[in-house]
């Protein structure tokens, strides 16, 4: 091939790879998807059409106590949650914005869920109708949440109108339980759950040298383990001589 149509291809593939788009360079963006809602489930939970199909989508960051279906009560508190979502989202456009995990183990689209500026899991923790969990690895507002929750709560709104005081910022280590003060956490409500306000699981009958485990909501084996104390901060389980679960 001659010199000079090689330097000619060259130069054109030059001008090529300078022309391209260098999409790579850009930050990664939150994925959003717009959406309509068709039913609210629950505190935490609602149906809505996107992408030409009905999905359903769980509130990131958030628990809410179960409502009654059927001919079953449920919790009080989850009924007022549940109306309190439905005056929120329901029949409304939403924009749906996912995090790193976009999916639960029961294939429920994980998001916030944004009407405009106003974020419906942020509002559902500040009216005290649900309680902050662990998302991890969506921890894009963990902050956020968290400080809509503490509002929540030093108001006694919602599950926290019976709940203790807010607890004090956490320091390097929890101190030990002093002599005569009262017991951390309470007891079950059964051999299986615990009240919203202490949501935490201790299981004294381990396997194991130690005294007890927890188990915070949202760890993989939560819902399978029994408990025998339950705590509302995992400060409190450690105070009773809990460890958190490996699992």
């Amino acid at each position: 091939m001659p010199r000079s149509v090689r330097r000619l291809l060259f130069s054109g593939a030059l001008l090529v790879l300078l022309a391209a788009p260098t999409w790579s360079q850009e930050p990664a963006r939150p994925r959003s998807l717009p959406a309509a809602v068709v039913k609210i489930v629950s505190g935490d939970t609602i149906h809505v059409f996107v992408n030409g199909d009905v999905e359903r989508v769980r509130y990131i960051g958030v628990v809410a106590p179960e409502p009654g279906e059927g001919d079953q009560s449920g919790e009080p508190q989850g009924n007022e949650a549940l109306r309190f979502n439905r005056g929120l989202v329901s029949a409304k456009n939403v924009r749906l914005e996912l995090d790193v995990q976009e999916r639960d183990a029961e294939g429920r689209l994980l998001a916030y869920v944004w009407l405009g500026d106003v974020m419906a899991n942020a509002e559902i923790l500040a009216r005290g109708y649900g309680q902050l969990v662990s998302g991890s690895p969506n921890v894009r507002y963990q902050e956020m949440l968290l400080r809509r929750q503490q509002e929540a709560r030093v108001a006694r709104l919602g599950i926290w109108r019976t709940a203790g005081p807010a607890p004090p910022a956490r320091s390097a280590a929890p101190e030990p339980p002093r002599v005569g003060q009262a017991r951390p956490g309470l007891p079950p409500r059964n051999g299986w759950s615990c009240p919203l306000s202490h949501p935490i699981k201790g299981d004294f009958r381990t396997y194991s040298s130690e005294r007890c485990i927890y188990y915070p909501p949202g760890t993989a084996s939560y819902a399978e383990n029994r408990t025998d104390r339950c705590y509302a901060t995992e400060d409190e389980a450690r105070q009773d001589g809990c460890r958190r679960s490996r699992r």
